[in-house]
Order: C-alpha cells, then structure tokens, then sequence
C-alpha cells in the first residue's frame, strides 16, 4: 500500500513539502514556503490516513509568538487547543447566557486546525487579514474536500466545516466565548513562562488579549491571572515594569468601552440603540 503522507518532517519538526517546493508557491508562518496542498488518490482509506497523519503537525508545531521571544520548548498548536478544550467544559451554561457546551468544546479543538498546514502566522508578522483567512481557508478545503471527501467521512467533514466557519464569523455566542478561551490560554502561558523562564518581554501578548475579553467567567478567571502576575513581578522587584507594560489596560476595559459607546449613542439618539 502507498503511504499516505502530505509531508516528511524535518529535525526541528517543520513541515517541508513532498515532493520539493517550488519558490513560486504560497508561504506560511514565519515566510516559511508551503507544500502543495493535499490532492486525493482516489482511495478514501489512504486520503483519511492521510488527514490523520497531517494531524501530527499540531502535535509538534510550536506556537510562534513563543518561539519569538526565546521560550524554551514552547507549547505546540495542539497543546494550546487542548487546554481551550478543557476550560470550555468548565464554563456555565445558564438562563442568562445558554450555551452549547459540547459545541464550544468542539470549536476550541478545531478552530486553529488550518495551521498544520499554514503554521501558526501571528499578527507581528504583517499578514494582512484576509490573506491569512484565505490561506487558512484554503487549507480546510484540501483537509475536508481532498483528504475526508470521500461519503464514509461526510458527517465529520461537514462537522469540521461548520464548527471552522462559525469560530470564522464569530457572531455566535459559542464562537465568542472560544476566542475569549484563546485569549484567556494565552495570558495564562504567558504567566507560566514569565514564572518559570523569567521571560520579561511579553507585555503585548496581555495588552492584545485581556481587553478585549467578554465573558464574566473568562474575565474573572484573567482578573486572578493578572493578579497572580502582578504579585510575581512584585515578589521580584519589577512591579513599576508590571504596570508600565500594561499601560493601564484592563480586563476587558475595550468592551466595556465599547458597550458605553454604545449606550451613549443610544441615548443620543433617544432610542436606546447605536447610531
């Protein structure tokens, strides 16, 4: 039988396209020049294994902002996917704000599954928004259409689209909490590293993230997180640095700026609605 493999793996766990690639072709994280994507064989067995061996690249894919500031060992894709997961099933669904648990579990296990393919391409990098969506989305549509296209993975084909798309457009509340759980992941490494590597350099990875938090459970658990910081930097002398970083940034202080906007642009306009 014809191994189905989309990539050989190098020593330091980078993808690297089989056969070479070519420089005409697109890149990825880091500049790094990208296979070409996945075309089925025809034979439904080998194109599954196919999409199950592309699946150890989020096993051992490290998350590039880390990597950046000279974390040693940093977490990979998956790592970062799997605690998402994990506090998903922790969040409350009540009368107020019901959500579909197991969904949001779902979500947070598929919803950066493009990058084993395009890699982890973070915002310093300068990639426009919709050249990294188009990427990414492109890569979905050579897992699901070439690799699960064939009837035996037609439900979870159309399950991986579904969920992708909805973190996508982000106008769920399911959705919403998942990006508040991969903000909320992120601040939480960030202290682990400043605690256990003395990492002084990753005040843009709380000022990018904690603002824009949403959720109270998600909220309450950043406001300890940054308690916890704060008291670290303390406990080490670099308490004025702690706060310079910051520069005043709060949890979720942009949506609640937002929300006042808005209610202030309602009462401008005597409805109660935005402008």
């Amino acid at each position: 039988m014809t191994q189905a493999r989309p990539y050989q793996t190098t020593t330091d766990s980078s993808p690297v396209a089989h056969p070479v690639v070519k420089p005409s072709q697109a890149t990825g994280a880091g500049g790094k020049a990208l296979p070409e994507p996945y075309k089925s064989t025809g034979n439904e067995a080998l194109d599954t294994l196919a999409f199950l061996h592309l699946l150890e690249q989020l096993k051992v894919e490290k998350r590039s902002g880390w990597i950046r500031e000279g974390v040693k060992k940093p977490e990979s894709i998956a790592d970062h996917m799997c605690r998402m997961a994990l506090m998903a099933m922790m969040i409350p669904s009540t009368a107020e704000r019901p959500l579909d648990i197991p969904r949001c579990v779902m979500m947070a296990l598929v919803h950066d599954l493009a990058e084993a393919y395009v890699g982890d391409i973070t915002p310093i990098e300068g990639v426009p928004a919709h050249v990294k969506h188009k990427l990414e989305e492109e890569a979905m549509d050579s897992f699901l259409n070439e690799m699960l296209g064939g009837e035996g993975n037609r439900q979870a084909r159309e399950r991986f689209r579904s969920l992708w798309e909805e973190y996508e457009a982000r106008e769920t509340p399911e959705s919403k909490l998942v990006k508040d759980l991969d903000r909320l992941e992120l601040v939480l490494q960030a202290v682990e590293y400043e605690r256990s590597q003395d990492i002084r350099t990753l005040g843009t990875f709380y000022t990018g993230s904690i603002p824009h938090l949403e959720h109270p459970s998600v909220r309450k658990w950043a406001e300890s997180a940054m308690e916890e910081r704060q008291q670290l930097w303390a406990e080490r002398g670099r308490g004025e640095e702690e706060a310079a970083q910051l520069g005043g940034v709060k949890v979720g202080s942009k949506v609640d700026a937002a929300k006042a906007n808005g209610v202030a642009n309602g009462h401008a306009n005597g409805n109660g609605t935005h402008a």
